[in-house]
């Protein structure tokens, strides 16, 4: 895993609030950072992680065969 700096400004309750919640569980700070902005940014609705993916599947294919998940997709909409 590839790493990067990042400086970030704290109010000293909040520093001093990680400090005491990283030790409890035994990590460094920068562990403890670490986890919680995963979990935040795995929290993310589904509709904004995958947003990239919109268009991906193009099913309007009019030339020669249909794509085979188009039939696939249609039998399985349940808001036919």
């Amino acid at each position: 895993m590839s790493t990067s700096t990042l400086t970030i400004r704290l109010p000293k309750e909040q520093r001093e609030a990680l400090k005491r919640s990283a030790k409890a569980l035994k990590k460094t700070e920068s562990e403890y950072i670490r986890e919680l902005l995963q979990r935040d940014l795995d929290s993310r609705p589904f509709g904004e992680r995958t947003g990239h993916l919109a268009g991906c599947l193009d099913s309007s294919q009019t030339i020669g065969e249909p794509h085979p998940l188009k039939a696939l997709i249609r039998e399985r909409n349940w808001r036919k």
